[in-house]
């Protein structure tokens, strides 16, 4: 039977990361400029192959589906961090389906998950190689060797070119049997890597986590009010020097600039769904009520800091609506 793949082309973050079936996800784009998005995936029974390319960088809330374990590289060199573990050229990332991951990306960044039932790791689950999959499953980065990097990134450099290149599924390579070439290598390669020490999380990046994720909440609930970064702090009850660096430790912006950014998402977000949405009454809200809607006093400079951010004006986004996501054979 063939098995299709799917491929889309995005520019709007809110679309990418609603791509995908069962896994809850929130992006925010920190960087300044348009975005452009791939996603491609195929599905099997016990395996979902996932690569997603992103232009800007971005903060990402992540969590997999539930009974489901991810396994992931990086196929190019840009700046990749989960929950402040940087992911090198030779880390696999290993994500427990149901629990939330932050991401952190920096610049052009092409990542490639093989997401596998939770259950096909049972029978690995027993004696040494247990230990080493329940070791990498607590840690979410795992440095490998040269040779077992070497080795997954030929296996995953093998699987990207079947995922871009096909429009189908080969049938000479069933995802049945990829799926058990796949976790054979991965076990494998965590196996050889065992000697390889995992640096364990330190409690103060710990609380730099905790304490940047209580502002951002308070952020969130308050983002029509006008408030200061002293009650942000007050919110994570810290000092506005440790949330400072607490902020562009985890996320490379200060904690102002942090607040614009969600601000301007989320008047993007409001905009496309404006721009999508038949004539509910009367009146349908305009640019300056979503500027104050996410906090701006006034229209002119909204529409300024949106250009700066996005490339385009709020007018532009209303325009192009439900026009932007494009699905390719």
């Amino acid at each position: 039977m063939l098995v299709p793949i799917s491929r889309w082309h995005s520019e709007d973050i809110d679309e990418q990361s609603a791509l995908l079936s069962g896994w809850q996800q929130e992006y925010r784009q920190l960087g300044c400029g348009k975005f452009a998005g791939k996603v491609a995936s195929v599905q099997g029974p016990q395996i979902m192959i996932v690569a997603e390319q992103t232009n800007q960088s971005l903060h990402q809330r992540v969590a997999p589906p539930a009974g489901s374990v991810v396994f992931g590289l990086v196929l190019n060199n840009d700046t990749l961090q989960i929950d402040q573990r940087p992911v090198g050229a030779q880390s696999l990332i290993v994500l427990e389906g149901g629990r939330t991951y932050d991401l952190r990306t920096e610049g052009n960044v092409e990542l490639l998950g093989l997401s596998l039932d939770a259950g096909l790791l049972n029978s690995h689950r027993g004696g040494a190689s247990g230990d080493i999959v329940q070791r990498a499953l607590g840690c979410g980065v795992v440095p490998l060797t040269d040779s077992a990097g070497a080795m997954l990134r030929h296996f995953w450099l093998m699987v990207s070119h079947m995922l871009h290149s096909q429009s189908n599924w080969p049938e000479e390579m069933p995802l049945s049997l990829l799926t058990d070439t796949a976790l054979n290598n991965i076990v494998l390669a965590l196996n050889i890597s065992a000697g390889v020490d995992i640096p364990a999380m330190p409690q103060s990046a710990q609380r730099q986590v905790r304490v940047v994720r209580q502002a951002i909440a308070f952020m969130r609930d308050n983002l029509a009010n006008d408030f200061s970064i002293v009650e942000v702090c007050a919110a994570a009850h810290v000092s506005q020097r440790t949330l400072q660096y607490h902020f562009e430790s985890c996320l490379g912006v200060s904690p102002q600039q942090y607040l614009k950014a969600m601000r301007l998402n989320a008047a993007r977000r409001i905009l496309r769904l404006i721009s999508k949405r038949e004539a509910a009454g009367p009146r349908q809200p305009n640019i300056a009520d979503v500027a104050a809607l996410c906090g701006y006093e006034h229209a002119s400079r909204f529409a300024g800091d949106y250009r700066r951010q996005f490339g385009v004006l709020p007018s532009e986004t209303m325009r192009e609506g439900a026009q932007t996501l494009s699905i390719s054979a």
